[in-house]
């Protein structure tokens, strides 16, 4: 049997190691690792990384829109901040942020996305409101009756949402007349769908005759007042309590309007009615 002798042996391995060193890292050394890449976040601290952008949009001509998927992404990002913010009850906050979402629904133009627009609109009005900012509230709104009208159509209920709140806006601010304009237009469409027995008919028929009495307009007033009794005696209810408030009203009226004599005789009717009544 062949045997190697040790000496020879030896000699192999130190060739071997001469030929071909093995290359090893020093003692407590690791190579060098790339650092992570750095986590993107937008303006209203949202986590860019795990945001996909919806597939882009294209027109009638079939162009991509620009920037559509970032502006709504933005859009509803600072919706969200500034929803958190109002329930906080931090209103500086949520006037802010709200504001940059409709600047960034208003860059799209005519792809706006009406219902979350009117939606953005609605909420701000309401922290302008709070904040007294009536005058940029109805800004607003009249922005969001625009968008609604065209691109729900008029007979959407965002867009009785937007006419109640200029009309409530209007009427704090004592403009009477643009008031009446809007509780008009909600009391025609009311009166079509509903009747004239409705609850929000029925509503705003009063706010309509008080936007009247307070502005003054005391010949509007009666009308309306006039018209309502007529309706009621028409109706066989001529002897009712209600009549009889209503003609304690127009009395009212009529006073305002210097119209003493009238007035004094529409109380006697309306007393009659009442003691009518008691018996």
């Amino acid at each position: 049997m062949f045997r190697t002798s040790p000496s020879i042996v030896l000699s192999l391995l130190a060739l071997c190691v001469a030929v071909s060193p093995v290359q090893m890292p020093a003692f407590g050394k690791t190579p060098a690792r790339k650092p992570p890449a750095a986590q993107k976040f937008d303006s209203a601290g949202e986590n860019l990384m795990y945001y996909t952008p919806p597939p882009l949009q294209y027109d009638t001509t079939g162009k991509p829109i620009p920037n559509m998927p970032n502006l709504v992404y933005q859009a509803n990002a600072y919706f969200e901040a500034g929803q958190k913010a109002f329930f906080k009850n931090d209103m500086e906050f949520a006037e802010s942020y709200l504001k940059k979402s409709i600047e960034c629904r208003d860059k799209l133009n005519k792809v706006r996305e009406a219902k979350e627009y009117i939606q953005g609109v609605n909420l701000l009005g309401k922290v302008l409101r709070k904040r007294n900012k009536y005058e940029d509230a109805e800004k607003y709104y009249r922005q969001a009756l625009s968008m609604a009208s065209q691109g729900l159509g008029a007979d959407a209920y965002e867009v009785k949402e937007c006419q109640l709140n200029l009309a409530e806006c209007y009427e704090k601010t004592n403009k009477y007349q643009d008031a009446i304009y809007y509780y008009k237009n909600l009391l025609v469409t009311a009166e079509k769908k509903y009747g004239p027995d409705d609850p929000d008919v029925q509503e705003y028929s009063r706010k309509i005759l008080d936007m009247n009495i307070k502005g003054g307009n005391y010949e509007a007033a009666e009308g309306i007042l006039k018209q309502k009794i007529d309706f009621e005696e028409s109706q066989g209810r001529g002897s009712t309590p209600k009549t009889a408030k209503l003609l304690d009203q127009y009395a009212d009226v009529l006073k305002r309007a210097c119209k003493m004599e009238e007035a004094a005789a529409i109380e006697a009717k309306a007393k009659s009615i009442k003691e009518a009544s008691a018996n």
